[in-house]
């Protein structure tokens, strides 16, 4: 359990100081405390996705005798084994392509949804390769896919509940900046190597 509250306070904390700096620095904005429920729920999710694709981290180098491994690495579409591998990478992704159009407005535009899922799952595999888990195309397609059905929820959500709207940002570029802090905390904080018994 401690290894959980661990993971998520590597995730948030970055998050947390961003969101402090940004109220402080600019005093005349007000944070709606809507917009800071859904933001957490949002990191809750991230923690989510990270603990189950298994990111690797900067802890897992010289762990394995190469960091990159080409025979761990599958370019070629749709080579994985099974259909349940395909829908749980879109299941997975579903929940992005519908929260950043919920909270953030600038995602209301479908190409910016599907270019984050697609950054982040991208992202993802990257890091998979200090790890000895499979970077493979197939995940990045999936991924990508399940954001955009999130965004087709999102869509007929929006469709049904007319007068939701999203809160006023911390910035303009917030949804990318608690991608990044939230990744770079997962990277560079996290070591689940401290909890091996």
């Amino acid at each position: 359990m401690s290894s959980v509250f661990y993971q998520i306070a590597c995730i948030v904390i970055p998050c947390l100081i961003y969101q402090i700096y940004m109220i402080k620095t600019k005093p005349h904005m007000q944070a709606c405390p809507w917009h800071i429920v859904w933001s957490y729920i949002f990191f809750v999710y991230l923690f989510l996705v990270f603990s189950a694709v298994g990111t690797g981290s900067i802890w897992d180098i010289g762990n394995y005798n190469e960091i990159i491994r080409l025979d761990e690495i599958n370019l070629i579409p749709f080579q994985s084994d099974g259909v349940i591998t395909y829908v749980l990478n879109i299941i997975m992704f579903i929940p992005l392509g519908f929260l950043l159009p919920f909270i953030w407005k600038k995602y209301q535009k479908v190409q910016c949804t599907v270019l984050a899922g697609a950054a982040f799952s991208f992202t993802i595999e990257c890091c998979q390769l200090f790890n000895q888990r499979i970077s493979d195309i197939d995940d990045l397609l999936m991924n990508t896919l399940g954001a955009f059905v999130g965004y087709l929820l999102w869509m007929v959500f929006q469709h049904i509940f007319h007068n939701h709207k999203s809160y006023e940002p911390l910035s303009n570029r917030e949804a990318e900046i608690y991608l990044i802090l939230a990744f770079l905390g997962q990277f560079l904080l996290y070591n689940w190597r401290l909890f091996l018994t």
